[in-house]
């Protein structure tokens, strides 16, 4: 019982640990969605909407521009450059994302600007500059991402839309160009990126992963990446409508260090648990179960003192239980003495039977012999009267259940000669008994009843029967053999006789064996008693053999 509560408290131990470090990484995974996910998935989509609005503004603001006539008069050499500028400086200045424009003639030559003078030069010369003009000619309207080192404009990459100024079908007076920079916004442990669909960093919060060529160098695939031993959490948003994505990655150093830690104090917590819950519980189960110990010793030992004398304190219960215990074992022993006293007379009853029924069966046999001598030979019959006689006091002398093997032998040998005076030259018989045998205890009467059988079943069908009774001893195992050379039994003769033994099946043949079975079980129990065995396809005729424990 110890044993089992202790092994209980550990199962229950273990389950509450296991539940509890389940709820911990479930509370981690909770906080990991909430801290980290959530958070990532706004701000893609705060930037992506803010990408896709400005762009559609810049689209739009464009197309107005490049149809308003003072700027198609000022490319003319018709109009003001500063009314063109004020067009083109307040478009630039009512947007979010910051960009610089560029107002080129028909000649492909810079007339308005609001870059630097030092970077228009170099813009000028540009052959990017001349690329997105082509461009622009080709589709009207045009945005791509573009180095501005390679447009001579600076360092990093900005976003440059493009578009032709047409006068009349088919005729360019000019072209307008918008370069975008922006620097985005995003909490301090993320690091928010717009690029295009070759990850060229159009727009980004931290130039922390970006190329000397404007490249995002940090990988971006799975949803967890490292860069420069800092684990980040990686979320892409495609914008809708244009070839760019929005890439944000949020750190997670703080959380990845939270679950290395938590975990490993919830594997020392646990080992620290089980360890207590394995030396404290055998103590507190030692005090518990002291009483119920007492009680244990005291029943196991039949001692009604010494084991409680010994124990500190005794509970009213454990003391009840003992009380009852005690009065329970005096009642059932009391039973118990009764019902053998009760078997043992019911048992030798049997037995008293069983031997009654010997006697009657053998004398009308012998009487029905002597019938029949006593036309053919009376002197036969007369020595028969005498030899029956001889048995019958035999019989009637020995009044105990058991008897020396050697005067049932001797007594054997008068039934023998008995049957062959009837049978003459038909019957012939051998008894190897050593003689060391004979102060063996055996039941009265034990072998005749087989001899009896195996004579009558056999006489008639066989020219000469033979009978031959031996016996050896083994193990504390006394065997008797008698065989016999008749016809022998089918496998299901031996199984009805076997049935009728058993007292499975009644039936008036075969008496004999069935009485003499019965009382060797009754007498030494069911482990010992009678076998028979038969081949008659192999003419061995009928073997029957008899086991009792041996009793010197």
């Amino acid at each position: 019982m110890k044993d089992d509560i202790q092994r209980s408290f550990l199962t229950n131990a273990i389950v509450i640990i296991s539940a509890i470090l389940c709820v911990y990484l479930l509370s981690l995974l909770f906080l990991f969605n909430v801290s980290i996910v959530r958070p990532s998935q706004a701000t893609n989509e705060r930037v992506a909407k803010e990408v896709e609005a400005e762009f559609a503004q810049y689209k739009e603001g464009m197309a107005r521009l490049v149809a308003d006539e003072q700027i198609k008069a000022f490319l003319r050499g018709e109009g003001k450059s500063r009314e063109a500028n004020q067009l083109l400086y307040d478009f630039r200045n009512a947007q979010t994302f910051q960009s610089d424009f560029v107002l080129l003639d028909n000649e492909e030559a810079i007339v308005s600007t609001s870059l630097y003078e030092g970077q228009k030069e170099q813009l000028s010369q540009s052959p990017v500059l001349r690329e997105q003009m082509q461009k622009a000619d080709e589709h009207q309207f045009t945005g791509e991402y573009v180095n501005k080192r390679a447009l001579n404009a600076g360092q990093g990459g900005a976003y440059v839309f493009a578009a032709a100024i047409e006068e009349g079908e088919g005729e360019r007076t000019g072209y307008l160009l918008f370069l975008l920079e922006h620097t985005l916004q995003s909490a301090s442990e993320q690091i928010v990126f717009v690029t295009d669909s070759f990850y060229n960093a159009v727009f980004y919060s931290h130039t922390i992963g970006i190329g000397a060529l404007g490249k995002l160098t940090i990988p971006t695939d799975g949803f967890l990446v490292q860069y420069d031993g800092n684990p980040f959490y990686v979320t892409k948003t495609e914008v809708a409508g244009q070839p760019i994505q929005v890439i944000t990655l949020t750190s997670v150093k703080t959380y990845q260090l939270l679950l290395l830690y938590g975990i490993l104090a919830m594997v020392v917590s646990s080992f620290v648990m089980l360890a207590v819950v394995w030396l404290v519980t055998p103590k507190i189960l030692k005090k518990t179960l002291e009483p119920f110990d007492a009680l244990v010793a005291r029943i196991s030992s039949k001692n009604n003192h010494l084991h409680f004398q010994q124990t500190d304190h005794v509970f009213a219960e454990v003391q009840t239980i003992y009380e009852e215990y005690t009065n329970k074992v005096h009642e059932i022993q009391a039973l118990v003495d009764k019902n053998e006293e009760i078997l043992e007379k019911k048992r030798l009853s049997e037995i008293k039977h069983l031997e009654a029924k010997f006697n009657p069966h053998f004398l009308y046999n012998v009487l029905e012999m002597i019938k029949y001598e006593t036309l053919a030979n009376p002197e036969s019959a007369a020595e028969m009267i005498v030899k029956t006689a001889k048995l019958m006091r035999y019989n009637a002398h020995f009044g105990d259940t058991t008897v020396l093997l050697e005067e049932d032998i001797a007594y054997l040998q008068d039934y023998f000669a008995l049957q062959k005076m009837r049978y003459g030259k038909r019957l012939d018989y051998t008894i190897a008994i050593e003689p060391e045998l004979g102060r063996a205890r055996v039941p009265k009467l034990l072998l005749q009843p087989l001899i009896e059988n195996a004579i009558k079943h056999n006489i008639d069908s066989t020219r000469c029967l033979k009978v031959d009774v031996s016996a050896c001893w083994g193990n504390g195992v006394l065997t008797f053999v008698v065989e016999d050379n008749g016809l022998g039994m089918t496998p299901g003769e031996v199984a009805k006789i076997k049935a009728i033994m058993a007292g499975e099946m009644k039936e008036t043949a075969h008496t004999g064996l069935k009485n003499t079975h019965q009382m060797i079980q009754l007498l030494y129990g069911e482990s010992y008693g009678i076998e028979i065995a038969s081949a008659p396809e192999k003419g061995e005729g009928t073997t029957v053999r008899m086991h009792i424990p041996y009793e010197g």
